[in-house]
């Protein structure tokens, strides 16, 4: 005889609600998670945001003096910890994990207020599950992506998201809500154009299940379009150099390095497992169960999804929306089966806390099967970016170091570590990397300057100018130029920009001072004016 789920009552004389109990606990790890981020080294995708937000922020012009590919509004969102690190003396790196974890919170309590008040009372399942997923999603699933803009994309767009189901619900949701959570979202949207197709999806679908009137009355939409208009605008009119500088360069180099076909995004390890799961879910989102929730979540991924093939490179922090939003559709459907089949009428919600918490922890096994947590900041006391930073506080004699690299680990963050500045406007040799990225039949290992392109002649013209400007106290050269060789010759950026007179005269002021695993570095001699 099966026997009945313990009483309120017997659970109190027996002492402590372990259902409870360990749902708080899986909460409580999800929020002191954030703790580890705190610790070096930062991402240093978002060491180089960083640095170039504070040439900004120092009287640098952007697009001239720090050259990006990113659009404007990225460096606009990274002034703020910037600006507070110059108030407080806080640095930046410190600052802006201290940000996120207050937008994290934010976030959550807002997703939490909506599914409270959108929820079913009876749905404890969704209720138990949902707020400790998106949690583990904000905080602790991005691991070394955590503060990516694909990461602050997702903190400033669940809220929306979550909205969004209530609208296409029906639900009257107070203007001022879709309004903030609109313009948090088009902050997060208009980052980058690939993420454009997100909301394209979400609003498409919102609009299918209201009527033309209401949905042009609804502020939501126009919000996270507002935005990404003010964005444009801001470009244009502040920031030209984006459409006349970067833009150009990009078009000439950036999509030739680390380019895949299609079938190598299938069938890699960030984009396959999304690719193969999202349709599946799909399925059941849209003809198994009748959930806008499900159905807004599904839509957000597919369009997470496409984003991640439209950038080209498979990376990491590119599959990042589409493999959070595939996690929390799995949810959603879960939650919705139990809540539906499994215990419809049930008053009790401690068997769904017990669910949610032991379905948690499951996750986090598998995670930590997946990626080791927190990886880089274990081995930083022994990392090349450690020994590099021991070198260079020994070496230096100025604020300023040139590193030839194709990579911008572990450049940055040392930069800004150690406060200081490159001399170059790039932050790595990737425009290089572009432009060698094959290797033609009988063509020269490096391009004879007048037959040069005009994006490639900028950049070698531009390196050996500042070069030459600024004197740096340090010259750091990476042995792996990675550039295919060609004509059985390795290609050396030492020998590149050596071509250049002003390079090659100020080359004559430094001497060799060490090897450091692939990295040669050069000293500026002392006495030297």
């Amino acid at each position: 005889m099966n026997q009945p789920y313990p009483t309120t009552q017997a659970i109190q004389r027996r002492g402590l609600d372990w259902p409870r109990l360990l749902h708080l606990l899986v909460l409580a790890v999800c929020t002191v998670w954030i703790a580890g981020y705190f610790f070096p080294p930062i991402n240093h995708d978002t060491a180089v945001l960083l640095y170039i937000a504070k040439v900004w922020l120092g009287g640098g012009k952007l697009y001239v003096d720090a050259i990006d590919m990113n659009t404007p509004l990225v460096f606009v969102l990274h002034l703020l910890p910037e600006a507070i690190a110059s108030v407080t003396g806080i640095p930046g790196t410190t600052v802006l994990i201290a940000l996120l974890g207050l937008g994290i919170g934010a976030s959550f309590l807002t997703c939490r207020w909506v599914l409270a008040a959108s929820l079913d009372p009876a749905h404890a399942t969704a209720d138990a599950l949902l707020p400790l997923l998106l949690l583990f999603l904000l905080i602790v699933y991005p691991n070394d992506m955590f503060s990516q803009r694909e990461h602050i994309m997702l903190v400033l767009t669940m809220p929306y998201l979550l909205v969004a189901s209530g609208r296409a619900d029906g639900e009257a949701l107070s203007k001022r809500l879709k309004i903030t959570t609109g313009i948090l979202a088009g902050l997060g949207f208009a980052m980058k154009p690939y993420f454009l197709g997100i909301p394209l999806f979400v609003e498409l679908y919102i609009a299918s299940q209201l009527t033309l009137r209401r949905s042009l009355a609804d502020p939501a939409p126009w919000s996270v379009f507002g935005v990404c208009v003010a964005h444009a605008l801001f470009a244009i009119i502040v920031t030209p150099e984006y459409f006349t500088v970067a833009l150009p360069l990009a078009k000439s180099f950036y999509s030739e390095v680390s380019q895949n076909s299609i079938l190598d995004l299938v069938l890699s390890a960030n984009l396959g497992p999304p690719t193969a799961i999202l349709p599946l879910l799909a399925i059941a989102a849209f003809l198994a169960m009748r959930s806008n929730l499900a159905r807004v979540i599904c839509l957000a991924g597919i369009g997470g999804l496409l984003s991640g093939y439209a950038q080209g490179k498979g990376w990491s922090y590119h599959a990042l929306p589409a493999q959070a939003f595939t996690l929390l559709l799995a949810g959603v459907i879960i939650a919705h089966v139990m809540d539906h089949v499994v215990w419809p009428k049930r008053g009790d919600n401690r068997p769904a806390k017990l669910f949610a918490a032991a379905l948690m922890l499951l996750i986090f096994y598998q995670e930590g099967l997946h990626s080791r947590p927190f990886f880089k900041q274990i081995e930083y006391p022994g990392s090349e970016l450690k020994r590099l930073m021991h070198v260079v506080k020994q070496e230096r004699r100025n604020d300023y170091i040139l590193v030839l690299s194709p990579g911008i680990y572990p450049h940055f963050p040392l930069l800004n570590y150690l406060n200081m500045r490159m001399t170059m406007r790039f932050e790595s040799m990737w425009m290089v990397q572009g432009a060698y990225a094959g290797c033609q039949e009988l063509a020269p290992l490096y391009n004879p300057p007048d037959a040069m392109s005009a994006a490639e002649s900028f950049v070698f013209r531009s390196v050996a100018e500042d070069f030459y400007k600024k004197k740096p106290s340090l010259l750091v050269v990476d042995n792996v130029a990675g550039i295919p060789r060609c004509q059985g010759e390795t290609f050396d950026y030492l020998d590149y920009f050596s071509r250049n007179p002003l390079f090659a005269k100020r080359f004559e002021d430094y001497e060799r001072a060490l090897e450091l695993g692939r990295f040669t570095i050069y000293r500026r001699r002392e006495g030297l004016k």
